[in-house]
């Protein structure tokens, strides 16, 4: 009769048992994720190198080697041992494998880090849809989104269903937009039939979709603007000021002899405009409250035209160069700042009294550099990956900077608006139906190109499951 084996050794075995079940279906698990990874994840057209591989693989299929090795060596010595023979081992031995599942996943999910997939979507506009001419965001609590296009604007609730339609008058369109809503009213020139782009004025609120009222004007000039409390417009003759929550005109300024509006830009003090004249391109400052000038700056000219950044402070951007001016339209000293692009795919984005932008570094890459506006400083400069670009910027509810850059795959960053460092590591998303031209609110992107087969409004969601 064989004698029962002391209960130290039946005990190891057990353990080795247990243990080679464990990391066997460690490694099984893992082995299967980076097929995943490859096969999947990774395009025909992406080869691992510069940001291509998908995040985590290196590291997933080294630990995947390890958990391999060492089943193997744990079943060796568990064969030889013949610690197999229990039926209680193996009992033991399967539920350990099967509870080791979880770790290892959670392991999986550490290595590859945070991925958002698409959630929900709006069917795309199809062929032949007008070109967006851009988008607000709604009240924060609200979650709306509001998209504009040549015949009309749309307001998205929260949960991206349509929340409210505002047609373009019969036989004319829709021709520009506000930067911004203060207060939750945005501006939009329209045309009528009888004119082209644009002859009438109107004051929408954002939430609702409802005309706060309309003034019609004779040829408007390029966008309208909001800020503070006023809504201003320029016209092929003057700059107008009315009362962004009733619509009275408040001042009328002329443009000088042979001016040409370009730009205007409003804020709580002061209205700036940019305007071609003889001298080429100048700045003019204008008061809020009674529109007459305060001050006015021969713009430098580069290759690519000037542009107004903020009205309060007053920033604008001329041959590459932030100037940032005093009261008296002095350009501040500031300090030397890398080339700043008024033309490119990834818009500006002013925060507070900083601008953040995507700036060249030495011609070889975009990187995003930050400026105050109060006196022009160049504030700091975050670095991505050599061949990365930056795709679009935002300002998230809790006042970080969100950033979309594009590489191998396309990322989200967070980062701290003081000094550029991630809050935390970047966001893979995945494969989602994004075109060139987009804007970002929370977890929301809104399409603007011209392409009626992309989603005009989307939502992501973190990954769940692999």
């Amino acid at each position: 009769m064989d004698t029962p084996p002391p209960l130290v050794k039946r005990l190891r075995d057990h353990v080795r048992l247990a243990a080679a079940c464990a990391f066997s279906t460690v490694a099984v698990l893992y082995a299967v994720l980076c097929l995943k990874l490859t096969d999947v994840d990774m395009s025909s057209d992406v080869v691992c190198g510069s940001g291509g591989c998908p995040r985590g693989l290196g590291p997933l299929a080294l630990w995947a080697l390890v958990a391999g090795l060492l089943a193997g060596g744990l079943w060796w010595s568990a064969v030889k041992g013949r610690g197999y023979r229990s039926a209680i081992g193996w009992l033991v031995a399967v539920t350990v494998g099967l509870v080791a599942l979880w770790p290892g996943w959670l392991g999986f999910s550490w290595l590859r880090g945070p991925h958002m997939d698409l959630f929900s979507y709006q069917v795309p506009d199809g062929p032949g849809a007008d070109k967006p001419l851009g988008s607000w965001a709604g009240h924060p609590d609200t979650g709306f989104v509001i998209r504009a296009r040549a015949d009309g604007v749309t307001g998205y609730n929260g949960e991206g269903r349509h929340g409210w339609g505002l047609p373009a008058p019969a036989g004319g369109a829709v021709c520009a937009m506000s930067g911004d809503t203060p207060s939750g009213t945005g501006l939009l020139t329209l045309t009528t039939a009888e004119s082209t782009c644009g002859n009438r004025l109107v004051a929408v609120d954002v939430t609702s979709g409802k005309q706060l009222w309309t003034k019609d004007i004779p040829k408007l000039v390029g966008k309208p603007s909001a800020g503070g409390s006023l809504a201003v417009t320029a016209t092929a003759d003057a700059v107008l000021a009315h009362d962004l929550v009733t619509g009275a005109e408040l001042w009328r300024s002329p443009l000088p002899a042979g001016a040409v509006a370009m730009e205007v830009a409003a804020g709580p003090d002061r209205v700036l405009l940019l305007a071609r004249t003889d001298k080429d391109v100048e700045l003019y400052a204008l008061g809020a409250r009674t529109g007459a000038v305060a001050w006015r700056f021969a713009m430098p000219v580069g290759s690519e035209s000037p542009r107004i950044v903020s009205a309060s402070p007053a920033a604008a951007v001329g041959a590459g160069r932030l100037l940032a001016f005093d009261d008296a339209g002095r350009p501040r000293a500031g300090s030397q700042a890398p080339y700043v692009p008024t033309t490119g795919a990834a818009a500006w984005l002013v925060a507070g009294d900083v601008l953040y932008a995507a700036v060249p570094e030495r011609e070889k890459r975009e990187v995003l550099a930050a400026f105050s506006l109060k006196d022009g400083r160049h504030l700091w400069t975050r670095a991505f990956e050599d061949d990365w670009r930056i795709r679009g910027l935002a300002a998230d509810r809790t006042g970080r900077i969100a950033v979309v850059t594009e590489g191998g795959y396309t990322h989200l960053w967070h980062l701290d608006p003081g000094t550029g460092k991630p809050r935390g590591e970047s966001t893979v998303l995945r494969g989602l139906p994004l075109g060139e031209s987009f804007a970002l609110y929370g977890r929301t992107f809104v399409n603007l190109d011209d392409d009626g087969r992309l989603p005009p409004i989307f939502d992501v969601t973190p990954t769940i499951g692999w």
